[in-house]
């Protein structure tokens, strides 16, 4: 599904990405097929697990970006298998929500938007959004684009696909603090407004 979707570049970001999507949409049908009780956030077999989504780092994985294990070299094409734990802890984060301190000392609380939502979010920005050279940042904006996509701008799910980018350790943990309003002058005139009238504004940009 990823190479006919975005088709990401099996290495550094985009790899990782392209590994945790795989995690992320096997899982998907593993709790659907299996029901909760009896399906895992273990990757690999049952004697022989490879990665954990619920708990990256009990398998030598990141679940805060550029955190502890966090691979920044070549090996493992740049940390593909290693670097997904990011993306796959996030996922986690919105099916079944949680509270902790990240890598950054960020304190963070997200609350469970569930598997489907979780899953459709996911869906529309591999499918969507993101591109062959797409880094976490991207996919950061890209869900953010597609859960607003699905349920509107400032929905719940929105707010939560929020919070777990900034409990992974990308961006803010709410709405405004990437792009807001400073100061803004007042029109020339108040009625029938004219092509030539202008507005000034001062802005804040915060990037992740």
């Amino acid at each position: 599904m990823t190479e006919y979707t975005a088709n990401l570049v099996y290495a550094y970001d985009p790899g990782a990405l392209n590994e945790s999507f795989s995690d992320i949409f096997g899982t998907a049908i593993e709790f659907y097929a299996q029901g909760p009780a009896t399906s895992s956030w273990d990757m690999g077999t049952a004697n022989f697990v490879l990665r954990d989504m619920a708990n990256p780092k009990s398998e030598n994985q990141p679940d805060t970006y550029k955190g502890q294990n966090w691979e920044s070299g070549s090996f493992d094409n740049g940390g593909v298998h290693i670097n997904s734990g990011v993306q796959n802890y996030w996922y986690y984060l919105l099916y079944e929500g949680g509270t902790g301190t990240n890598d950054n000392g960020d304190v963070y609380a997200v609350s469970q938007i569930g598997m489907d939502s979780a899953g459709a979010v996911a869906y529309i920005n591999l499918a969507y959004y993101l591109t062959v050279n797409s880094q976490y940042s991207d996919a950061r904006i890209g869900s953010i684009l597609s859960a607003v996509d699905l349920y509107g701008t400032c929905a719940y799910q929105v707010e939560q696909v929020i919070k777990a980018w900034h409990a992974v350790g990308l961006g803010p943990d709410n709405f405004t603090d990437d792009f807001y309003t400073l100061e803004s002058s007042t029109l020339q005139s108040g009625c029938d407004l004219s092509s030539s009238e202008t507005l000034s504004m001062m802005i804040s940009y915060n990037p992740p």
